[in-house]
């Protein structure tokens, strides 16, 4: 998994590509497993591959995980998963199971949200996506979303380097959304501070973050060159707002988290 984590404009030390490569996500993102026990993630272009990377990560380190949604996600094959609301009851499973995904099954075989207090009673870390994009890398959210639960501790916030140089119609979830905070139109062509503006926007990305929760981006799919370019370009963008922004890229056999947890 490529990972890379953004230093402010001063530059970055000597070796940093060698020492970054080997550190845990959770570190790159400057989160702390004791701390930011809660963590929602929200934007698009990679929410769920990014939920089950820090979940593994937090297993290895001994953690109880729990990951849960407060909108629909397709349920982790390889995990055992529960919609049990009791605290104690929670607590024997992910004791007995190190990891569990909490919610229910819909019509449609997507997992719906989980009890989140009962799971934060229950386990070590909690995980939950908290915003739906369907499969799009950038976009705007509605007026209900994201559903950020009220335990939350910390924010990440996700987008694909796919949606440089498209469209917004083309590429964008909400795409009249995202037009109404760029003051662009429908053909207009996503750009690097298109996407920071979108990130860093209590409108956009940070909608529904209090100032005590920890707020830190993902630049995902930055798997070619230019698209590597475009998000040095966005995590620059951010960092004068005081923004952490990690940049990966996950082979197609970790995306979705489906090669883990076996």
């Amino acid at each position: 998994m490529l990972c890379k984590i953004q230093h402010t404009r001063q530059g970055r030390p000597p070796g940093w590509k060698e020492k970054n490569r080997h550190m845990r996500l959770w570190d790159k993102l400057g989160l702390d497993m004791d701390r930011h026990r809660v963590i929602a993630l929200v934007g698009g272009g990679g929410k769920t591959t990014t939920m089950y990377a820090l979940a593994r990560e937090a297993r290895e380190a001994g953690k109880t995980v729990i990951v849960t949604t407060t909108t629909h996600i397709l349920p982790h094959p390889a995990l055992f998963m529960t919609d049990e609301t009791d605290p104690a009851a929670l607590r024997a499973l992910v004791e007995q199971h190190g990891i569990l995904t909490v919610g229910a099954l819909d019509q449609k075989g997507k997992m719906t949200g989980g009890d989140v207090a009962a799971c934060v009673a229950a386990a070590d870390i909690v995980l939950a996506e908290a915003d739906g994009a369907r499969v799009r890398p950038l976009k705007v959210p509605a007026d209900h979303e994201p559903v950020i639960p009220t335990q939350t501790s910390a924010v990440v916030a996700l987008s694909g380097m796919d949606c440089l140089g498209r469209t917004v119609e083309d590429i964008c979830h909400r795409p009249e959304r995202v037009c109404a905070l760029l003051d662009c139109g429908m053909d207009h062509v996503i750009v690097p501070a298109d996407v920071a503006a979108i990130l860093s926007s209590p409108s956009g990305s940070r909608k529904g973050v209090g100032e005590a929760v920890a707020f830190r981006c993902v630049l995902n799919k930055a798997d070619t060159d230019e698209r590597a370019k475009g998000a040095e370009e966005i995590a620059a963008l951010l960092a004068q707002r005081d923004i952490p922004a990690v940049i990966t890229a996950y082979p197609p056999e970790e995306q979705g988290g489906l090669s883990w947890f076996k």
